[in-house]
């Protein structure tokens, strides 16, 4: 055993034992943030419900599609399916869109493609959240 030049016991074995069990916890904290599986489906996708009816929601779909920028790559109106994709290629986006009841109700739901992965992360999340309210926006005029 050695002294520091506080006069402190410092013994080698102990602080790489030290080290290392910091080590392995910043290790499995990191692997189990970064692990990227969905804990739950809202971690998948995004939904929003719209008092408006389904024809009107799937055309201000499209109009909100265009009005961010983005590019239309298929569309289903009987499915009620469109997806989409930004400008920067890397990342599509798929909408399901659904009647709820005739009060009208429609459900709107974007699931994210990120490079081949079907989730949204944090950022994608704030990005179909703000096109939702863009949505809203378009559908604020239909009335």
């Amino acid at each position: 055993m050695s002294r520091n030049e506080c006069g402190q016991s410092r013994c080698p074995g102990t602080v790489t034992v030290g080290k290392l069990a910091l080590t392995i916890l910043v290790v499995l904290t990191l692997a189990s943030l970064a692990s990227g599986a969905p804990k739950n489906d809202k971690d998948v996708e995004c939904t929003r419900v719209y008092q408006h009816t389904y024809d009107e929601v799937f055309q201000a779909t499209q109009q909100t599609i265009e009005r961010q920028g983005y590019f239309l790559i298929d569309k289903d109106q009987d499915k009620g399916t469109i997806t989409s994709t930004t400008p920067y290629k890397h990342m599509n986006f798929s909408i399901h869109i659904e009647v709820l009841n005739n009060t009208p109700e429609t459900r709107v739901t974007i699931t994210g493609n990120y490079q081949g992965v079907k989730s949204l992360n944090a950022g994608q999340r704030e990005f179909a959240k703000k096109f939702l309210t863009e949505l809203q926006t378009v559908l604020s005029t239909y009335r």
